[in-house]
């Protein structure tokens, strides 16, 4: 069953250029946590200002703002996604095909993170 959703500040990350960290779920702000205590994570943020363009089934340009930039100490940058399985569907599977192409681009990664 799906975790309610919650919005929230994460105030002062210690890994993000930002003293505060928007979440829109309690599933961001866990994983925000995660980030902070990962010792591979040197930055992330959700305050990135990346928008993905794709195309819907019926033809119609969209775009979406993926949850978080990660940098690690190898120097990797990758974009993850949060979903709930319950989101998991059609759009998300187009989103995710345009952030893989997305990021294949600019030699990064991407990862969809589902709880």
């Amino acid at each position: 069953m799906p975790k309610p959703s919650e919005r929230g500040a994460f105030e002062h990350p210690q890994k993000s250029p930002f003293t505060i960290e928007k979440y829109d779920s309690s599933w961001e702000k866990d994983y925000m946590k995660k980030l902070e205590e990962d010792p591979a994570v040197v930055k992330w943020t959700k305050n990135h200002n990346i928008r993905i363009p794709y195309v819907d089934d019926a033809g119609y340009r969209k775009h979406f703002e993926p949850d978080f930039l990660i940098e690690f100490t190898d120097g990797v940058k990758e974009i993850h996604e949060v979903k709930g399985s319950h989101l998991m569907n059609r759009e998300t599977e187009l989103k995710a095909n345009a952030a893989k192409l997305f990021c294949a681009a600019r030699k990064m990664k991407f990862k969809l993170i589902t709880k």
